[in-house]
């Protein structure tokens, strides 16, 4: 096992009913809130006005920033920005999902800030004071709740072409509080229901496969079971409403995302997360249908250097049978086989071109990949042969 250190300070709030303790948490960091609020259904469905009202009712003053999509945008920040600093607000109040809850992080550096917050992202500045965060998750994928990543992308030129997606990565994105409440996630519809479910997966398997690490039996288990956790819940799929289930996922999406089960690896990176941004940001795309697409892809890319951990993971979560005279390869072939079956029974993409690559965007895809600020060491061969793999 690696050494390591963990801090986590984000308070966690979870369970049926307790968004209507918004307001008293939010309250705690001052008068003036900035709601964040993700584009959809959620307006319409009053869970807007549920925090409003909750933050009014303990004597608070909400001003609202909508326009946030999926794959958030930096003008969209720099418009909260702006607004959070003439309106001269306490505390970032995000309601949604990763999108909604990375907006807001921005946001809350942005407005402690005379810098431009891209600045942060392209580490040519260093980021030393925040507004605090609340964040509400209302869709069981990112983890941003209780994370200290944010991923925003740059469509600040006119030219989508040059629109990069990056990451940032810093102690001060930590949210002050975390409410999860899985009444709020029982309205997800089920295609961006099972986006999330691989995007959680792909949060402690990319570290889990990709690392060297032969004695962290406890990280291991804990990554195991956050997908375990997912695939024995996959009956949500067909049954929305399962309350249970949806907060058994939750959990497990908050889990993946806080580090707990990266601790004592090599954690060189999130290969996965990386070339998805890149086919993000050219298309627009899903960031968990991204995932379920290129992630197998990746793994057998992964297979051809060591079979010995997708044989532990095919025992331990997938209870898959061993075939007679099957080979090692084989073996965990079949494993990877049986997690991209699962996917497309949950109804997401297997290929590229179902996100909308053309086979004209992949040589600037891995350049974008290759020239990205993450710290990730890619081999373009490898970049390459899994695209095409999954083309």
């Amino acid at each position: 096992m690696r050494n390591f250190q963990y801090y986590s300070p984000t308070k966690v709030i979870f369970g049926r009913g307790q968004y209507g303790c918004l307001g008293e948490n939010a309250r705690q960091f001052g008068q003036r809130a900035l709601l964040v609020e993700i584009e959809g259904p959620l307006k319409e469905l009053g869970v807007f006005q549920q925090a409003i009202d909750s933050m009014e009712a303990k004597g608070m003053t909400v001003f609202e920033l909508g326009g946030v999509t999926a794959n958030p945008h930096l003008t969209v920040v720099d418009e909260g920005i702006k607004l959070a600093k003439e309106k001269d607000v306490d505390v970032i109040v995000a309601v949604g999902g990763g999108s909604s809850i990375d907006t807001a992080k921005a946001i809350s550096l942005g407005a402690a800030s005379d810098s431009d917050i891209w600045d942060y992202f392209t580490a040519s500045k260093q980021a030393t004071k925040k507004k605090p965060v609340v964040a509400v998750s209302t869709i069981a994928a990112s983890g941003s709740e209780m994370s200290c990543h944010c991923i925003l992308t740059n469509d600040r030129s006119a030219n989508k072409a040059d629109w990069k997606k990056w990451a940032l990565h810093d102690e001060l994105l930590f949210p002050e509080i975390a409410i999860v409440d899985a009444e709020l996630v029982k309205t997800v519809p089920k295609r961006l229901t099972a986006a999330g479910m691989a995007d959680i997966n792909s949060h402690v398997l990319e570290g889990y496969f990709d690392d060297q690490v032969t004695n962290n039996d406890l990280g291991d288990y804990l990554a195991e079971g956050v997908v375990k956790t997912i695939l024995e819940n996959d009956s949500v799929l067909e049954q929305l409403n399962d309350i249970d289930a949806r907060e058994n996922i939750s959990w497990a999406a908050t889990l993946a995302m806080n580090g707990i089960a990266d601790c004592g690896r090599d954690m060189k990176g999130f290969p996965c997360h990386w070339i998805q941004h890149a086919v993000g940001a050219m298309t627009n795309s899903s960031h968990g249908e991204g995932l379920a697409v290129i992630e197998p892809a990746w793994l057998k890319n992964e297979l051809r250097k060591d079979p010995t951990k997708f044989i532990r993971f095919n025992q331990n979560v997938l209870h898959l049978e061993r075939q007679n005279n099957m080979s090692d390869v084989e073996y965990a072939e079949a494993g990877i086989n049986l997690l991209r079956q699962k996917y497309d029974d949950w109804g997401l993409p297997s290929t590229l071109r179902e996100l909308g690559v053309t086979k004209e965007m992949i040589p600037k895809i891995i350049e974008e990949i290759m020239n990205n600020n993450e710290a990730y060491e890619f081999d373009p061969k490898d970049i390459q042969i899994t695209l095409e793999s999954c083309y």
